[in-house]
């Protein structure tokens, strides 16, 4: 079942692809979705509203280990905080892997529940999947809204 839920704050749509309990997908997109996920709003109100982000059952079948590593990694990091490709990378034990870090992050199935949106580069907020504007846009309402 693909569902979603308005995210006001972005102007976009939070798409939770799941079947059953187990979440295939989520991103973001214009397109607004036929039905209404309970997930989704949740997901929107951590943004939104700062509450806690719901625990969700995320299928990792699609990823590799590595990316599977670097996404425990990033799932740390605060609400409001950022760290470096090249941070991650260290803290994985890989030091000097900053650019498979950010291929990782370019393939995230899990917009928000893996908050590659606070990985940025050394020079400034680096690509997203979703366009910069949207990766900066999602960083300050964090900030704004602990």
């Amino acid at each position: 079942m693909t569902a979603g839920a308005p995210v006001p704050s972005l102007g976009l749509y939070l798409i939770v692809d799941q079947s059953g309990s187990c979440v295939k997908r989520i991103f973001f997109s214009r397109e607004s979705p036929a039905e209404i996920s309970p997930l989704a709003e949740e997901i929107v109100l951590h943004l939104e509203k700062g509450t806690a982000c719901p625990q969700a059952n995320l299928d990792r079948s699609g990823c590799t280990a590595f990316q599977i590593e670097i996404y425990a990694i990033v799932r740390t990091i605060p609400r409001g905080g950022t760290m470096t490709y090249g941070q991650v990378a260290e803290l994985a034990g890989r030091p000097g892997a900053a650019r498979a870090v950010g291929r990782a992050m370019a393939s995230n199935p899990f917009a928000v529940q893996v908050p590659c949106h606070r990985v940025v580069s050394r020079s400034g907020p680096g690509g997203y999947a979703y366009g910069r504007d949207i990766k900066e846009k999602l960083l300050l309402l964090e900030r704004q809204v602990p």
